[in-house]
């Protein structure tokens, strides 16, 4: 249609029937009909004409405000080209073009409240013979227009999904044998269905052997063993049972195709209806499809969902990857189409072997992901270390830092480990960090007892956490030394640890010779930590703080310049922030609790992960009142006064801090939140880590208290910034 063609066409004016009937009409209160209520509305709010010509239909609309002032001509004009599939619409008022459909003009308000429009039954015939529509009138007219926008939609989406649909017309029909199978092992849960009799049934019928076998007093959904197959069952009273339903089961099929191979995903499950059991119902239906070329590399994969929320059908998803999916999607594989693939394609992969040695269901399509990672996951299945296998699926990435040399051929030296180590790795069932251990043995050319390393790895111990006393301790010293150190104390191992780290770190900076035993191997490990930490707050605080710009070079610059973004005040409280090290020092000093002594906070203000800031009263600026740990976007991670408390008046400063948090939302710049978002990555993983070793608190009030919870309990993210990140459930 051309646009200069279209205003050729004969203008329609209003009749004068129409005026007369517009002229009449009075603007009054009337109800929508809808959820928009009341307002104020004609009895006949719009008039319409129409007429084709020229193979176009032609629809002008007359609104009765205009008609009654005299106006004759229409407010819009809408054309229609039946032989093209397209409309558009001139506003006549305005001069323009437009592609809105009718329901999106901005038409009067009051067309809302009236109670129709007119139009002829010649047109509204027209209108409805003409679009082949159900209705006329402005109903039959928006019906075609979402009936072309609707086919303009399909067409949009095809030319995404044409491809797709000839990428997957390869698919081969399923196996004659496909659903039988599934019925026998895809679907697990067997039954033995049996009549009631007293003394207790002596047969039953066995869904798996499918045949009566001879059964010893069975009870109704009690398990048992099938005495003919061995399976494990469970017992159905033929007359209790009713329609029996099996759990949803994932199932995998290898098939090859055009390009190379293909993994097909189905859900799996199984119905018994009552009183036929012998028949049981199998519905399987196929939800994910990769397609890998001969040499194994993933070419395209597909998943049956809704489709832009227009129908379902398979949709192109991410090539699969090594990292952990978000639902465990494991299952049997359908093996007798494998068979061919394991002499070609699959040959170096391991997984058809993988698959016989696991004795449990496994993800074929995340399998081949983390092989094409760490090629060395072939080597692990075909050198019977199944164990070492799942480590490497259970966390690729991770396994990566085992993998010495990825581009070795030979298997040993990949893992930088010698064959006595690797017999020691597969008789004792090893994982990835038994290897950093054997790895760390082969480097010292002293070998470790395999129980001390099966003690290390049990309580998450790698060599480079002992490495601040393994240049005067063997590894076989230092768990002796914290076995005996955990029995007297009461510690959990984690503890003993970062306490004896934390010792060793303090003895350093007072000038103490840490490599005499006397002080390395402490007797009362405890005492003599907490006797440092007092000689650590005795120190003057002006050669701490020299100590500390040593360190950590320009970190009073870092902390001058947070106070034109996180200071401000009210009435009550302000945030000050700390100009010299000096400041923070004697915060620590005033309010008895370690943000001055521990290196961890200096580091983070180094880092620009987190910043120190202080809470005072406004009418007292100069008494130190509570303590702040911020991150650089205002989360509050750490609000504490004397000793580590937290005393009534934190209800009315936490208000206060909310306050806060807006204020300076609006101040913070794109820089500031770049360090906010590595910020809370790295407070995240440390909640986490402290979970998992159920770290405790064994000073002060919250003694007792897990640290994670205390430290969750005290975090105050900001709203207006934050979107949110979930710490897991608590183990």
């Amino acid at each position: 249609m051309k646009k200069a063609e279209l205003l050729k066409l004969p203008i329609l004016k209003a009749t004068p029937s129409m005026m007369k009937a517009a002229e009449k009409d009075v603007l009054k209160s009337r109800h929508s009909g809808t959820y928009r209520g009341t307002g104020n509305g004609y009895e006949c709010g719009m008039y319409i004409r129409c007429v084709v010509s020229r193979g176009i239909l032609k629809a002008a609309f007359f609104l009765t405000e205009h008609m009654k002032t005299g106006g004759k001509l229409p407010s819009y004009e809408l054309y229609i080209s039946k032989k093209e599939n397209r409309f558009i619409t001139y506003d006549c008022l305005q001069k323009k073009w437009r592609n809105a459909k009718l329901d999106m003009i901005c038409w009067p308000q009051y067309l809302t409240y009236s109670r129709w429009e007119y139009i002829s039954e010649k047109d509204y015939m027209l209108i409805k013979h003409y679009l082949e529509t159900k209705q006329g009138g402005y109903a039959g007219l928006l019906e075609y227009q979402l009936r072309v926008r609707a086919d303009e939609l399909k067409r949009k989406h095809r030319r995404e999904t044409d491809p797709w649909d000839l990428d997957l017309a390869q698919t081969p029909a399923l196996p004659k044998d496909w659903e039988r199978w599934v019925m026998k092992e895809g679907v697990p849960e067997r039954f033995i269905y049996y009549e009631y009799q007293r003394g207790g049934a002596k047969s039953g019928y066995c869904t798996y052997c499918e045949k009566t076998i001879p059964i010893t007093k069975p009870k109704h959904n009690t398990e048992g063993i099938c005495p003919v197959c061995k399976s494990k069952i469970k017992y159905k009273s033929i007359g209790k049972a009713g329609n029996v339903h099996t759990e949803t089961y994932v199932v995998f099929l290898f098939q090859r195709c055009d390009v190379g191979f293909m993994i097909r995903e189905f859900d799996a499950c199984k119905t018994f209806h009552k009183g036929e059991y012998k028949t049981p119902y199998c519905h399987v239906s196929e939800v994910r499809r990769t397609i890998y070329s001969p040499d194994v590399e993933p070419l395209s994969s597909y998943f049956w969902g809704m489709y832009k929320q227009a129908q379902m059908r398979w949709i192109q998803m991410g090539l699969p990857s090594p990292s952990r999916r978000l639902y465990d999607r494991c299952g049997p594989v359908y093996t007798k189409t494998m068979k061919d693939l394991s002499r070609q394609e699959l040959l170096k992969t391991g997984l058809p072997e993988f698959i016989g040695k696991a004795n449990e269901p496994y993800d074929p399509v995340r399998y081949l992901a983390v092989w094409k990672k760490i090629p060395q996951l072939e080597q692990f299945v075909k050198a019977d270390i199944t164990a070492l296998a799942k480590a490497c699926l259970a966390n690729a990435y991770s396994f990566c830092n085992v993998i010495k040399d990825p581009n070795a051929s030979e298997l040993l030296k990949a893992l930088g480990i010698d064959s006595q180590q690797m017999k020691r790795l597969r008789n004792n069932g090893w994982r990835e960090d038994h290897i950093i251990w054997l790895q760390y043995e082969k480097k010292a050319n002293k070998q470790i007892d395999d129980h001390i390393i099966d003690w290390f790895v049990q309580n998450n111990i790698l060599p480079e956490k002992v490495a601040f006393v393994s240049d005067y301790m063997s590894p076989a010293q230092i768990h002796h030394y914290m076995i005996r150190q955990m029995k007297e104390n009461q510690k959990q191992c984690r503890e003993v640890l970062t306490t004896w780290a934390d010792y060793l770190s303090m003895a350093k900076k007072l000038g103490f010779d840490t490599s005499d035993a006397i002080h390395y191997r402490v007797r009362k490990l405890f005492q003599r930590h907490q006797d440092l930490v007092e000689l650590m707050n005795q120190k003057a605080l002006e050669l701490r703080a020299e100590e500390i710009r040593g360190k950590f070079a320009g970190i009073e610059e870092i902390m001058i310049s947070l106070s034109g973004i996180y200071e401000y005040q009210d009435d009550e409280y302000a945030v000050v922030a700390p100009r010299k090290v000096d400041d923070v020092l004697l915060e620590g000093e005033r309010l008895h609790h370690c943000v001055g002594s521990s290196d961890r906070y200096w580091e983070r203000i180094e880092t620009k992960e987190s910043y120190i800031m202080f809470l005072r009263r406004t009418n007292d600026p100069e008494t130190a009142f509570y303590t702040l740990e911020i991150e650089p976007d205002g989360t509050v991670r750490q609000k504490r006064t004397m000793y580590d408390r937290q005393n009534d008046d934190i209800a009315d400063a936490t208000r206060f801090l909310k306050k806060w948090q807006t204020v300076i939302s609006d101040r913070l710049t794109d820089r500031e939140f770049a360090l906010a978002k590595k910020s809370k990555v790295l407070r995240l993983q440390e909640f986490k880590d402290l979970q998992e070793n159920r770290v405790i608190i064994n000073t002060g009030e919250l003694r007792g208290s897990r640290l994670v919870d205390v430290l969750m309990a005290d975090l105050m993210e900001n709203p207006d910034v934050q979107q949110g990140t979930a710490l897991p459930a608590a183990a």
